[in-house]
């Protein structure tokens, strides 16, 4: 159904606010959550606000804990400590520290540990780095989900990768799970009552299910293959081990965020470098189509024209009875 943006802003906060978030970090869920909704990312959407409250009644997401803080610096790093706390919350605060920090001395590589679930949706942090004119590569691992290549078990996360680099217009951004499909999709079709694609995940017993519910005691498989559970892993290694979070089974610990910050002008004029980065999207999207094919899109360009025009137009879609969840909700608070 269609809905005001301003009353889905309102409504994501009031509930928040009611599950024991301050103003400050009620905004930053929203905010995150409202992008999922505005650049088609519907699986980390409005969805994620009913995911959370369950998390918080797992005691999995520790809403009143200590401040997030700096625990160890150098002129060219930081690692920061989530105190347990949303990485909703958590990273976009390391982020806003590194942003801080690179665009004075250049380049700043950012580790986040200890954060509960979940990171929200990555590409939102790189379209904010683009905008302060920062190059973002960040690698964050989850709890588990995605199968290996071969294996029958799940051990990582979906593991995204994700790069923003800033243009003259709309930044190019690239945010990609190492999973076919996102935990988030299992959430929006378990809600919806709808089934998966074949050949994206599988049951607690290894065998190709269309069930999200059975998807989610099983597991989600690699795109492309063994590359696709390649990247997971590296994911899993600079997100987790560096970062001192979890690592698979074996180490424990909370979700892990790694991302670097890098300022062009380090090597080359920034102008020159947007300049050269726009001849590069012109050449891509003036190759010859192929049949059925109205126009080539860089990576990031169809989700951030959707956001800009839905922006512009003050309204935004969300699925019928996740927003008539959203409403019962409230009432029962």
């Amino acid at each position: 159904m269609k809905v005001k943006i301003q009353d889905a802003t309102d409504l994501s906060n009031k509930i928040l606010r009611k599950l024991g978030f301050t103003s400050e970090e009620a905004t930053l869920i929203t905010e995150n959550v409202l992008e999922g909704e505005l650049t088609n990312k519907k699986t980390h959407g409005f969805v994620r606000i009913l995911w959370l409250r369950n998390q918080i009644n797992e005691e999995k997401v520790k809403v009143l804990s200590g401040k997030i803080e700096i625990v160890k610096e150098t002129p060219v790093s930081l690692l920061v400590d989530g105190k347990g706390k949303t990485g909703f919350i958590v990273v976009n605060k390391a982020l806003q520290l590194g942003i801080n920090k690179a665009k004075k001395i250049g380049l700043v590589a950012v580790g986040v540990t200890n954060t509960a679930p979940a990171s929200g949706l990555i590409g939102l942090y790189a379209r904010k780095a683009t905008e302060n004119n920062l190059i973002f590569i960040g690698f964050n691992n989850s709890s588990g989900g995605l199968v290996p290549f071969g294996a029958i078990q799940e051990l990582w996360g979906t593991n995204p990768l994700t790069v923003g680099i800033p243009t003259n217009d709309l930044p190019v951004i690239l945010d990609m799970a190492s999973s076919q499909i996102t935990w988030g999709e299992l959430l929006l079709a378990k809600l919806t009552g709808s089934k998966l694609k074949k050949g994206v995940a599988i049951d607690k017993e290894g065998n190709v299910t269309t069930d999200p519910e059975k998807a989610m005691e099983g597991g989600l498989l690699p795109i492309a293959g063994h590359k696709g559970s390649g990247l997971a892993f590296i994911v899993e290694l600079l997100g987790g081990a560096l970062t001192k979070s979890r690592v698979g089974h074996a180490i424990q610990g909370g979700w892990g965020s790694f991302f670097i910050l890098i300022k062009p002008d380090l090597f080359r004029d920034l102008n020159e470098f947007k300049s050269e980065v726009e001849v590069a999207i012109k050449d891509l999207k003036n190759l010859p189509k192929q049949k059925g094919v109205n126009e080539i899109y860089y990576p990031g360009e169809q989700s951030q024209k959707l956001r800009r025009r839905l922006l512009r137009n003050g309204f935004v879609e969300i699925d019928d009875k996740l927003w008539s969840d959203l409403i019962l909700f409230t009432k029962n608070l």
